[in-house]
């Protein structure tokens, strides 16, 4: 069961560096991984969309209306990283504009309340990651503390290889675990159905 210790463990191994016992340990190794950990960790669960951190929810609406363009806005959750689906709608549509706008932590758009949203969350709780995630989190650790613990090039190099291949990986097992989502009617199966 993974912990940040073993998480940051991991990535000191792959850089031949110090292991530490506590992530505040006062040690160069300790204070490099601490410098980052939470931060990389946020932006790896928000640059690719892991099943484990997926939460489900519907959002009231704000009392005061968008100054223009909207009218509604829904305060986005308090471990919100990225948007997945709103309604029926998938975020990642890019054959068109999505029918919302994401701005000052709120997520604005016309559909009325409830809001039924997915979203990427923010995890704390290491235990709960899947394995692959602890891979490509330990490998892109590396690859960020490698010039302030080794400052070797070929070191860095070995660490990014790593990350790829870590992500190829979660790719691989994702693809072969979850079958695709289906998307909603409304967008391209509705032009296939007009020809």
């Amino acid at each position: 069961m993974a912990s940040d210790v073993t998480i940051a463990n991991r990535a000191l191994t792959k850089l031949g560096a110090d292991r530490i016992l506590l992530l505040s340990d006062e040690t160069q190794s300790a204070r490099v991984i601490n410098s980052m950990f939470y931060d990389v960790r946020d932006a790896e669960i928000r640059r690719y969309t892991w099943k484990f951190s997926i939460k489900r929810t519907s959002l009231s609406a704000l009392v005061e209306a968008p100054a223009w363009g909207y009218q509604y806005q829904y305060p986005l959750p308090d471990d919100y990283l990225g948007l997945v689906q709103v309604n029926e709608f998938y975020a990642r549509l890019r054959d068109r504009k999505a029918p919302w706008s994401i701005e000052g932590g709120r997520l604005l758009c016309d559909f009325e309340a409830p809001l039924n949203v997915r979203y990427k969350a923010r995890i704390e709780n290491a235990a709960l990651f899947d394995a692959l995630f602890v891979e490509v989190f330990a490998c892109k650790l590396a690859m960020e503390a490698c010039e302030a613990l080794t400052q070797s090039n070929t070191k860095h190099d070995a660490a990014a290889q790593a990350y790829k291949f870590a992500l190829s990986e979660a790719a691989r097992q994702d693809a072969l675990e979850n079958p695709p989502e289906e998307f909603p009617w409304g967008s391209f199966l509705d032009a296939k159905e007009a020809d």
